[in-house]
């Protein structure tokens, strides 16, 4: 008997799990329209086709298949700015976004920044990529950086990699 289970015991392995792990969303919306207030007033206001959250994943994050569009409402400013891409996904616990394909971010004066992917970090206020990007400002002054930007989300102070533009000036301006 003792034979029988050494013999069959030791020479049977497992066979190899070539299945492809798949996570499944937890929670799923469709033509989402969720507005945050903070004190009684809109801090933010973000849409989107399909949001699809992953939350018993390792890394829980949000999934903005079909795009996204996001006003965000600063006190005391007239109008929103906003953010939008064709896909995004945001990490939950470093509340960080990805944006890609037409992503455009527009600050509260009306100056915009448009790339193929953008990253957003919501926490610290600042976005940044390694792809092309274009600023263009109310006066319709434009930059392009070929290899990125890091700025503050508001658009007021940023750094340019690998950058060249234009920039309209008054016949009488001096340098």
């Amino acid at each position: 008997m003792s034979i029988f289970i050494l013999l069959f015991s030791c020479g049977r392995e497992t066979p190899p799990n070539n299945k492809k792990k798949v996570d499944f969303p937890t929670r799923t919306l469709i033509n989402a329209n969720i507005i945050n207030n903070d004190s009684g007033r809109i801090s933010w206001n973000l849409r989107s086709p399909l949001i699809e959250e992953f939350t018993t994943v390792k890394s829980p994050y949000t999934l903005f298949k079909k795009g996204l569009n996001v006003d965000f409402y600063e006190k005391g400013k007239e109008k929103p700015g906003y953010f939008i891409a064709d896909w995004a996904k945001l990490d939950d616990g470093t509340g960080i976004y990805e944006g890609r394909g037409n992503v455009i971010v527009v600050n509260e004066k009306g100056d915009s920044l448009k790339s193929d992917q953008l990253f957003w970090n919501k926490k610290r206020k600042t976005v940044y990529t390694s792809k092309e990007v274009y600023l263009i400002n109310s006066k319709g002054d434009s930059l392009k950086a070929t290899n990125g930007l890091q700025a503050s989300d508001d658009l007021e102070h940023y750094t340019l990699f690998n950058n060249q533009g234009y920039m309209y000036v008054d016949d009488n301006q001096k340098f």
